[in-house]
């Protein structure tokens, strides 16, 4: 610690560096990806003596609080950005990528600092290869000052190990989450410092005066209200004293000498009256627009968020061989700080599909006649109370008929289904969990992880994504958001007796339906929805509560919340209505409470308790399938699906049989595909679960026969198997299975999930 200095204020220091180093390090990564795009002579100049200005303040600063490591990397950059400077000369590809990577090795060394943890990295052989380029910088420029002329020249960047971002194993999954979020800053170092615009503390400062000012008024009409109670007690005693007489001339005297007191107490209410209704507009309007102005104070710019993206684009579409050109628009629009914390990942994951699924190859855009460059582009714009993004590529595009083909394939939806879709409904079916429009999964796109993800995460941030198309030339998200998250709108449910809020940014869809309109699927009760069944609980039964009397049992009130793609109806005592809440978060041994995600307040001060939609919908699907308290259902549609499961060992074909009937299907057994197949012949199922090792027949020559069939050929097959090999495993799939389990891997959950979904 510098001398003299206490812990306290070095503590603050060091939150001021750790912010100064985060914006020094952003404007050197944004100007080496202007410089590496190619500028004019005259901006290029600039633009050196910037990266040259934030690397020379880095190291200053970083001596100033002794931040060693980040000193030494910085200074060997600024040796860097010197000779380039001096010859307006620009780094080449190779090069850029040294230096970016030691903004990476600045940002570990700032966080191991702070953590008193070893740097995670060899920073010697870092600064070595650091040196070279430097070296090698100041040859080229007296070989160009031998020259007679001289082009605009390069600096190479000699071969060197692994980068430190990088492991040599080809970028994973998660490289443009950690990029991104390692890119952005130390934003959690000092989680508790937000800077905040002069204006808008100027303006703060001024609303608390006339807070103050209205608060010196209410005090005085305080005063006043209770020399209106002293005389009201007085003339009330007096009251009750003439009305205690028994002579009628007594109490009329009485009130003749008081005849002007109460003239006066009606002109002093009336006037207590009219400035308390004054005062308290007033003072309503103040209030407001402080509330609003705190909530101001909170929003940061979305360039906070977006800039360090532009390092995990380039970085990514130079492992796919790409070229692209990333542009941002709008992002000096302001955003509360939850939502732009809340959009990142989700962004992040739209980014990577297009890099990867969008963006063609440089050959394959030039023999379709578009530039070798894809262009991805993120704009941002207001709207009223919510905030647009939109991002949008120039690449392929997206295939409605690949679209309907592959959930059509993965059992998403049913043919029934997609024929009543429109081109807008389908294309909505990459959110769709489950879905994916490669076979192959990359190390880009992820593993299985799907645009659902997207979809969740915005309903968390009560925001939509809408997605559209042209195929060959592009697609395009569009992500609405609101811009703060302070306050919400809840819809008021009774109960079990007691009143619940919930988002309505949750809520489907509120209604009223018949006790004959309940349908019972799979021993579960369920209402049919936009032509499906989903399944319909008791809200009391959720959440663990007894049960009330329902007195008009006739009109059901139920409430259909959403998760994701899962939607659940909630039969309740009586919806309420609408109200604006403010959700006040639970403390940190409550956070934990199963449903409930908070409490907020009402005019009168009762607390009620917000509910949490995802967790709700989650214990309706964990919870009891049989009961709904109080409800009759007067149409009971039992639908038990036929499964039959083929296989040579009785253990197996009893523990498969075992499971399925628990899960409620109806099942039948066959020894070898022989029987199997001639059963299939007499009698319809809705699936088959058969082994492949099996005398007279086996699963795959069995399952070839099936698919063969006209008649036959829709039925979903599972082969379930101990043969593990890959070749086993492609045939099962090439003779037209659905699904291949390894009975080594083999789980009930598993096989269960499998059968579900297919079915």
């Amino acid at each position: 610690m510098p001398l003299g200095l206490d812990q306290e204020l070095m503590r603050m220091l060091m939150d001021t560096f750790a912010i100064e180093l985060d914006e020094q390090l952003q404007t050197i990564t944004d100007d080496l990806l202007v410089l590496e795009k190619g500028i004019e002579d005259s901006e290029r100049r600039q633009t050196l003596e910037s990266v040259f200005r934030a690397a020379h303040n880095i190291k200053g600063a970083a001596r100033g609080v002794e931040v060693m490591d980040v000193a030494d990397i910085a200074h060997h950059l600024e040796s860097i950005f010197a000779v380039l400077k001096r010859e307006n000369r620009n780094p080449d590809g190779a090069a850029t990528d040294i230096v970016l990577e030691s903004l990476d090795a600045m940002r570990q060394a700032m966080v191991a600092f702070g953590s008193q943890q070893s740097l995670g990295f060899d920073k010697n052989a870092l600064i070595a290869r650091l040196e070279s380029v430097a070296v090698e910088a100041v040859c080229l420029n007296v070989a160009l000052q031998d020259q007679p002329a001289s082009p605009v020249a390069v600096v190479h960047a000699p071969p060197h190990p692994q980068p430190i971002v990088n492991t040599g194993a080809g970028i994973e999954a998660d490289r443009l989450v950690e990029i991104s979020k390692l890119a952005a800053g130390n934003q959690h170092h000092a989680t508790d410092v937000v800077r905040v615009n002069v204006d808008k503390l100027e303006n703060l400062a001024a609303m608390m005066e006339e807070l103050q000012v209205a608060k010196i008024e209410m005090d005085d009409h305080l005063v006043s209200m209770q020399q209106l109670r002293n005389r009201v007690q007085e003339l009330t005693s007096g009251w009750n004293r003439a009305t205690a007489r028994t002579s009628q001339a007594d109490r009329d005297g009485w009130l003749k000498r008081n005849a002007d007191t109460v003239a006066e107490l009606d002109i002093a209410s009336a006037r207590a009256h009219r400035e308390m209704r004054s005062s308290t507009s007033r003072l309503g309007i103040l209030v407001e627009s402080l509330q609003d102005s705190v909530r101001m104070m909170r929003l940061v710019p979305v360039a906070t968020l977006l800039r360090p993206m532009s390092r995990s684009v380039r970085d990514i579409a130079r492992d796919l061989g790409k070229k692209v050109n990333f542009e941002i628009s709008g992002d000096d629009i302001e955003i509360d700080r939850m939502v732009l914390d809340g959009i990142h990942d989700p962004l992040v994951h739209l980014l990577r599909n297009a890099l990867d699924h969008g963006i063609e190859a440089p050959q394959q855009r030039l023999n379709k006649g578009k530039p070798a460059e894809g262009h991805l582009h993120i704009s941002v714009s207001s709207e009223g109370s919510q905030i647009v993004m939109t991002v949008q590529d120039d690449g392929n595009g997206i295939s409605v008929d690949e679209i309907a083909a592959s959930a059509r394939k993965k059992k998403l939806v049913s043919e029934a289904e997609l024929a009543t879709m429109g081109r807008d409904e389908i294309l909505d079916l990459i959110f769709r969990p489950g879905f994916s429009s490669k076979d192959i999964i990359t190390r880009i796109s992820g593993r299985g992880v799907g645009l659902d993800v997207v979809v969740m995460n915005l309903r968390k941030l009560k925001g939509s994504v809408q997605v559209q198309t042209d195929e060959g030339l592009g697609t395009r998200f569009v992500l609405r958001l609101p811009i703060t998250l302070a306050t919400d709108h809840g819809v008021l449910v009774r109960a079990g007796g007691v009143v619940f809020a919930i988002p309505t940014s949750a809520v489907d869809r509120i209604m009223e339906i018949r006790p004959e309109q309940i349908v019972e699927v799979e021993a579960s009760h369920a209402i049919l929805y936009r032509g499906r069944s989903i399944p319909l609980r008791d809200l009391a039964a959720t959440l663990e509560l007894e049960a009330q009397e329902r007195i008009n049992k006739k009109i059901l009130p139920v409430m259909v919340v959403a998760k994701g793609w899962d939607s659940v109806a909630f039969l309740v005592d009586e919806v309420i209505g609408e109200r604006e809440i403010v959700v006040k978060p639970f403390r940190s041994l409550l956070q934990n409470v199963r449903n409930i995600t908070g409490g907020t307040l009402t005019g009168n001060g009762e607390v009620i308790m917000v509910l949490n939609p995802s967790d709700l919908v989650d214990s309706a699907m964990r919870g009891s399938l049989a009961h709904l308290h109080h409800v009759e259902s007067r149409v009971a549609l039992a639908i038990a699906l036929r499964v039959l499961v083929v296989d040579d060992s009785i253990t197996t074909r009893s523990l498969e049989k075992s499971i399925l009937e628990h899960a409620g299907y109806k099942v039948s057994v066959a020894v070898d595909g022989k029987q199997a197949w001639d059963m299939l012949q007499e009698h319809v199922f809705d699936l088959v679960v058969t082994d492949v090792e099996m005398p007279k027949m086996d699963g795959f020559e069995l399952t070839a026969l099936i698919k063969q069939s006209e008649r036959l050929k829709r039925l979903p097959v599972i082969i379930v198997t101990s043969l593990a090999r890959e070749e086993d495993r492609k045939r099962g799939i090439e003779v037209g299975a659905e699904a291949y389990i390894v009975k080594g891997q083999f789980e009930t959950k598993v096989l269960l999930d499998v059968v579900g979904q297919l079915i």
